[in-house]
């Protein structure tokens, strides 16, 4: 189904329908990540991810400057360190969490169990992270020990700078509303 708002990039928007499992999923830091709604598909408005990652880990403190996080728990629990004043909130499964762009954060699984989680950004174009600094996802499983952290960490250690730039480049135009959706992306489906 399409509608005749193009949100101005002559592409007309359409619904998006996607399964964990069934779309692309890479291993970037020790988690898996289904992209289950890419940039390209919302017109740059979201991006939806879901996540699984292992019982004690969790990013390292960090901002997202042109971008807001959400996360919604679907199970297991986070501790999550937020903002300069570094509020804890524990979030457990049913929670929401809504992080507004350039406030400094981080999380934690505390649970036993590893967490299962609905993660979005908006506008959308973390997705793009992925190709560029994860591993494509060969199983809907947490990334096998063999593959070690430089693999599943490029993006101190392998990511050329041109790749860097261009990613950084296309937030930029997402953030703003400049991006042309109507040049294919090879990085993007």
């Amino acid at each position: 189904m399409t509608t005749d708002d193009t949100r101005g990039t002559g592409r007309a928007a359409e619904v998006v329908v996607e399964q964990a499992g069934h779309s692309p999923a890479y291993w970037y830091r020790g988690a898996l990540w289904n992209v289950l709604m890419s940039a390209d598909q919302t017109l740059g408005e979201i991006t939806l991810l879901e996540q699984i990652v292992p019982a004690g880990a969790g990013p390292p403190a960090h901002v997202h400057e042109r971008q807001a996080e959400g996360f919604y728990v679907l199970s297991g629990e986070l501790e999550m360190t937020i903002g300069v004043d570094q509020q804890v909130v524990r979030a457990g499964a049913g929670s929401a969490v809504w992080v507004p762009k350039s406030t400094r954060h981080s999380f934690r699984v505390v649970s036993d169990e590893d967490a299962r989680l609905l993660n979005f950004y908006a506008p959308g174009g973390f997705d793009d992270h992925l190709p560029f600094y994860g591993v494509a996802a060969t199983a809907q499983t947490l990334p096998p020990a063999n593959l070690g952290v430089s693999v599943l960490d490029r993006e101190r250690t392998g990511t050329s700078d041109t790749a860097r730039e261009a990613y950084l480049q296309r937030l930029a135009d997402l953030a703003e509303g400049t991006w042309d959706f109507t040049v294919a992306d090879p990085n993007v489906r």
